[in-house]
């Protein structure tokens, strides 16, 4: 059994994805929680998968289970009518950066692992492990992108591993309660303007968009956060649950580097130690289930996602460089979501559900990095159980989003840290397709 479990921990930790959905937040933690949209996650109405978003869910399910899934994200962004000009300092004014107006998908198609563990000791206490990617994000797009100076790579990716206990003092009543140790690894870079620097340095034959660079940012960082949360099943037909989640700060520290530096720019822009402070949201979820009749049930689902902390990205260097900073300033989003789940015969059952996802982001503060937009969710799902002990999910969602602008502006001075990046518009189509699979078995 042990050595079972540390083969499933492995291959999840391998398979971390480096792509994100819906922000950078992915909520695809469980094929079977994927049928129907999520609803009635924080209310146990599936599975043990149910302990991401509320610990307090194991004791609700009997003897030791292991489940073991991955969700692939098919996604598209598609950039279109793209053009960037440089701030009034430089002249003549709305001098055009170079790059096409057009730019196909820049997001990879990431695996989403998870793999959760619950052993019920007896009628009281329960024991849970989950490992999961809660948060991730890839864009990448090539050295001669219009946008190069807001972002050309973004890579991050973390994963947590909670182990949980889970404690039902009354018949009606459960509360857990979760320990998170989150890893984070990022690598982030952009395209330089050396020209425009020596540009505005006074420095002789530099010319704006004629001596580009690249600087490149990569460190990795460990956080502790904690999860908690209750359930009260109000009658033998209707379940409520509730899960919180706390926010993390994580110091992502590790090395930036610059290629090429032009001189004589490079005897003050050099390597360096650096770090990057990632605000990481607090999660509260609430959800339910309700049997309607022992064939049919239905759940719901609101989750609050408290991004307004990640207000900027800010990278600190050790050889004393002003501060690279990227404003975000994204605000706090609601999810929200409705499901059904039919048990044809004891062997199977169908689900479906929709949902509304809410972008953290506005026009005037989204970046190439995360061109996030609001979200509607049609899903659908089956499991099957071919025996008493086995259970296998599969999942799928369509995400509809409509297109979104970017509208950065440079400002008018070099106090204003978009100044040598430049103004820069355009539009973003997204697209995501969603299929999960899962397995579970009960010992």
């Amino acid at each position: 059994m042990q050595k079972r479990l540390l083969t499933l921990l492995s291959l999840t930790l391998v398979l971390a994805p480096r792509a994100a959905a819906s922000g950078f937040q992915l909520r695809e933690q469980s094929a079977s929680e994927q049928g129907n949209a999520f609803a009635g996650a924080s209310a146990g109405a599936q599975d043990i998968s149910s302990m991401f978003w509320n610990p307090a869910t194991l004791p609700l399910f009997t003897g030791t289970q292991v489940m073991l899934g991955a969700s692939w994200i098919r996604a598209t962004m598609d950039l279109s009518g793209a053009s960037g000009t440089r701030a009034p300092g430089f002249q003549p004014v709305d001098q055009p950066i170079s790059g096409g107006p057009n730019l196909p998908n820049a997001v990879n198609q990431p695996v989403v692992p998870a793999l959760y563990v619950d052993w019920g000791l007896n009628d009281q206490f329960s024991l849970g492990l989950s490992v999961n990617v809660p948060f991730g994000l890839v864009t990448d797009y090539p050295g001669d992108f219009v946008g190069r100076y807001y972002g050309l790579e973004t890579s991050l990716k973390t994963y947590d591993i909670a182990p949980a206990v889970a404690w039902r003092p009354l018949a009606d009543w459960t509360f857990g309660v979760a320990l998170v140790a989150r890893r984070a690894e990022a690598t982030i870079s952009e395209g330089v303007d050396f020209g425009a620097i020596g540009n505005a340095l006074g420095v002789p034959g530099f010319v704006p968009g004629k001596s580009d660079g690249t600087a490149t940012l990569s460190g990795d960082a460990w956080a502790f956060g904690y999860k908690l949360g209750f359930t009260w099943t109000a009658t033998p037909a209707l379940r409520f649950g509730m899960g919180y989640q706390a926010r993390t700060d994580i110091d992502v520290k590790g090395n930036i580097s610059y290629s090429p530096v032009p001189a004589p720019l490079n005897a003050s822009i050099t390597d360096s130690a650096a770090q990057a402070k990632l605000n990481l949201p607090a999660c509260a979820s609430a959800g339910f289930t309700y049997t309607l009749t022992p064939a049919f049930s239905l759940q719901g689902e609101v989750a609050w996602t408290g991004w307004s902390v990640f207000k900027e990205l800010r990278v600190t260097f050790a050889s004393g460089q002003p501060d690279d900073v990227t404003e975000e300033n994204w605000k706090d989003t609601m999810f929200y979501s409705l499901g059904g789940i039919w048990k044809v015969n004891p062997r199977w059952a169908v689900k479906a559900g929709l949902a509304y996802d809410r972008s953290p982001v506005d026009n005037q503060t989204r970046t190439p990095r995360i061109p996030d937009s609001d979200r509607t969710w049609i899903s659908a799902g089956v499991g099957w159980s071919p025996t008493n002990r086995t259970t296998v999910d599969f999942g799928f969602t369509q995400i509809f989003a409509p297109k979104v602008s970017l509208d950065l502006e440079s400002g008018n001075s070099q106090a204003d840290p978009n100044y040598f990046r430049g103004n820069l518009e355009g539009t973003y189509k997204v697209g995501i397709t969603i299929f999960a699979l899962s397995a579970r078995y009960q010992f």
